[in-house]
């Protein structure tokens, strides 16, 4: 039987805005299927982006602290991931970009191997990557940052885990954007959805 344990990782502080509509049309969407999920909103759970040298310390020691093996129980249970969340400075807010660092940790996301390569360890998962940005796609193509967030996240990141059945979809425009963009944008995201 399939797996449809779905893992939602959702970081923009005001669950009102656009990217809260792509989260709730995402919820929507697994209602409909009836798929499993867990939503996470990393605002509301008040999460602790600060990687500390005690959270060094637990990994050497094979150990991590109560928030973060809470966050390793809910991946483990998830076949897909999905982060949602805005383009700040070409990148992710602090609490997304806090969260990758303290929960894909070594000995749970990956680990290095005596020739000095790594072991990515989450390889039957399948992610998706959904963001918003006030940029315009001509803006950010041209300049190549739609390409460096993209190589960043997906084989910087997520492809060090060991994961290669991975999706990343951006939406431009969104501070500006009319309310039929918005909801044709939220129909894309319905589709997409779909595939999982």
């Amino acid at each position: 039987m399939k797996n449809t344990n779905t893992l939602i990782v959702f970081g923009h502080p005001n669950p009102d805005s656009f990217n809260g509509a792509i989260l709730k049309t995402i919820e929507n969407k697994l209602d409909e299927k009836q798929y499993e999920y867990i939503s996470k909103n990393l605002y509301q759970l008040n999460f602790n982006p600060i990687l500390t040298i005690d959270d060094f310390g637990r990994m050497e020691n094979s150990t991590v602290a109560d928030d973060i093996a809470l966050e390793h129980a809910d991946i483990e249970w998830a076949k897909n991931i999905i982060f949602i969340y805005p383009v700040w400075w070409a990148g992710q807010p602090a609490i997304v970009k806090g969260w990758i660092d303290r929960v894909l940790n070594k000995g749970f996301a990956y680990v290095p191997q005596e020739d000095g390569t790594v072991k990515g360890l989450l390889s039957d998962k399948t992610v998706m990557i959904i963001t918003t940005s006030g940029s315009d796609e001509q803006t950010m193509v041209q300049s190549g940052m739609e390409d460096a967030m993209k190589k960043i996240m997906l084989e910087g990141t997520l492809g060090f885990c060991g994961i290669n059945n991975m999706f990343y979809q951006n939406f431009y425009n969104v501070l500006t954007t009319t309310e039929a963009e918005r909801e044709k944008i939220l129909s894309d995201v319905d589709y997409l959805i779909n595939a999982l």
